[in-house]
């Protein structure tokens, strides 16, 4: 045979072989593919950057809901340094969440960063599983609970003291002035009953360590959001306005420690002087099983995780009674509706008076749902690689659960920006939650005080509504904004309202 041929058939089989191996591959890729599933869709982004640039500073949940539209209940993009797959559809959050490799703490320089993996909002692994199961049994202990019995009516009482005092405070601001602020009744009352859960101890409303702990607070959920620039791109840090920002949140926590440092000190006398003395408090229950050398048991995983008991304790209940107080001022006819049922209680009504009254929880929950309080989620990380469903996640991957997504996409809620407190009600008028709605997350890092949570704004909306007709001011009812401000909380901007006493209006109105 010539040297052509030879040379022609060669040029055949190498194509053949070159064939054979491509089908191959493509076989192997589609197994593999059903094997370890896919990457989940998503935008591209810039290179260091990701898709950070596109992404609102001020309201960030917004722009990944307009990518929700695009993408589906599931998309995946780069922010910065941190590749992070958002997860909109609570049908699928559900499936991820309860996925042991998607409870590890989120990959942010910032939020979690500072906590050194201590406490348990930032912390992950052992000190995080051990933490999470005892704080859910002295939570339980403390009176959380559904099954109606002696320490829930202790928790209760321990409640009620503080959402009376915040009744009272508004009905002698209300003597003084037409408008008023709501906030800062609110903020100290609610404030003092996650101290007096968390610490054992309560503080008058000037007393200084207390305005500095607040003021700090309000800062604080401005400065660390999940959204800031310094959480996905560190090197940020080294900027001024980073580092002076920075330089506060850690002076801040030195504080903070430094005081929590002194109640510990309090609280430990307290329990040699009454070792049989039932424990009244996180503080007291950590402090009576402390292991001596047990990194679950030190210092600083105390300090931190009375940082985020209280911090976790007050911002989200504070901004939902906000907004519902803010909505229910703005929407009149649901205002009256459910005044209509309120009237017939009596003037301090119990969680057994104001549980029934299904258009009360609904009138909650619609607040919750039409400002998520915390609209990107509590993030999750992902400790190892894993296929959940049809898509592989990387180790290292952040997942967020999109709450504003969910609570506001119209196939589920529709005109989602109306706010209807009827969508929770049956056609028996009972209360009846859609699957879609999960105002405090779900899976293994869910809030585990979600019923202490229901309790509170339970009592300070009944009594609030029960003794006072709100109004916002005939100037302020078309231009208020509804928008809020997003840090790691979404809370409305501070308004004023005109409190009357419900007494002194007619049955009808």
């Amino acid at each position: 045979m010539s040297a052509a041929g030879d040379h022609l058939e060669l040029i055949v089989f190498g194509l053949l072989l070159g064939i054979i191996c491509l089908i191959v591959s493509l076989i192997c890729h589609r197994r593999n593919a059903r094997l370890l599933g896919r990457a989940p869709p998503g935008p591209w982004g810039l290179p260091l950057l990701g898709y950070l640039p596109f992404v609102d500073r001020l309201a960030p949940h917004k722009s990944l809901q307009a990518l929700a539209k695009r993408y589906g209940g599931i998309y995946q993009l780069s922010m910065g340094s941190v590749r992070t797959v958002v997860l909109s559809d609570a049908a699928l959050v559900r499936d991820f969440l309860r996925h042991e490799e998607l409870t590890a703490r989120a990959p942010l320089y910032l939020t979690h960063g500072i906590m050194g993996g201590y406490g348990i909002i930032g912390a992950g692994g052992d000190i995080w599983k051990y933490q999470r199961r005892q704080l859910i049994e002295w939570l339980k202990a403390l009176g959380m609970t559904r099954k109606q019995c002696e320490t829930r009516a202790q928790l209760e009482q321990r409640i009620s003291c503080g959402v009376n005092e915040c009744v009272q405070s508004y009905e002698s601001e209300a003597k003084e002035a037409e408008l008023l602020d709501p906030l800062p009744a609110l903020q100290h009352t609610l404030g003092n009953i996650i101290n007096d859960l968390v610490f054992g101890e309560t503080y008058e409303r000037r007393d200084p360590n207390w305005l500095y702990l607040q003021q700090l607070q309000e800062q604080g959920v401005k400065l660390i959001g999940v959204s800031g620039m310094v959480n996905f791109l560190p090197w940020l840090r080294h900027l001024p306005g980073n580092k002076r920002s920075i330089r506060f949140l850690l002076d801040g926590k030195a504080k903070t420690h430094a005081l929590y440092d002194r109640i510990i000190g309090r609280c430990n006398q307290q329990l040699q002087q009454q070792q049989q003395q039932p424990k009244r408090s996180i503080l007291a229950h950590f402090l009576h099983e402390r292991q001596p050398y047990s990194q679950l048991y030190c210092d600083e995983q105390l300090r931190h995780l009375l940082a985020d008991l209280f911090g976790a304790g007050v911002d989200t209940s504070l901004a939902t009674l906000r907004w519902f107080l803010l909505y229910m001022a703005r929407e009149q006819r649901c205002q009256q509706r459910l005044q209509s049922e309120l009237r017939s209680l009596s003037e301090s009504p119990t969680l057994a008076e104001l549980e029934p009254i299904a258009y009360l929880r609904a009138c909650l929950s619609e607040a919750q749902r039409i400002r998520s309080v915390v609209p990107l989620g509590i993030p999750h990380g992902v400790d190892q690689d894993t296929v959940v469903g049809d898509y592989h996640l990387k180790r290292g991957t952040m997942v967020l659960v999109l709450q504003w997504a969910i609570h506001m996409n119209p196939a589920v809620w529709p005109e989602p920006e109306q706010f209807r407190p009827e969508r929770f009600l049956n056609a028996d008028g009972d209360y009846a939650a859609p699957a879609q709605f999960i105002p405090f997350q779900t899976g293994k890092r869910m809030c585990p005080g979600d019923e202490l949570a229901r309790m509170m704004l339970t009592l300070f909306a009944g009594r609030i509504l029960r003794r006072f007709h709100i109004q916002l001011p005939a100037e302020e009812a078309q231009r208020v904004d509804m928008q809020g401000e997003c840090g790691i909380t979404l809370a409305p901007a501070h308004y004023k309202l005109k409190f009357t006493h419900l007494e002194e209006l007619p049955k009808n109105s």
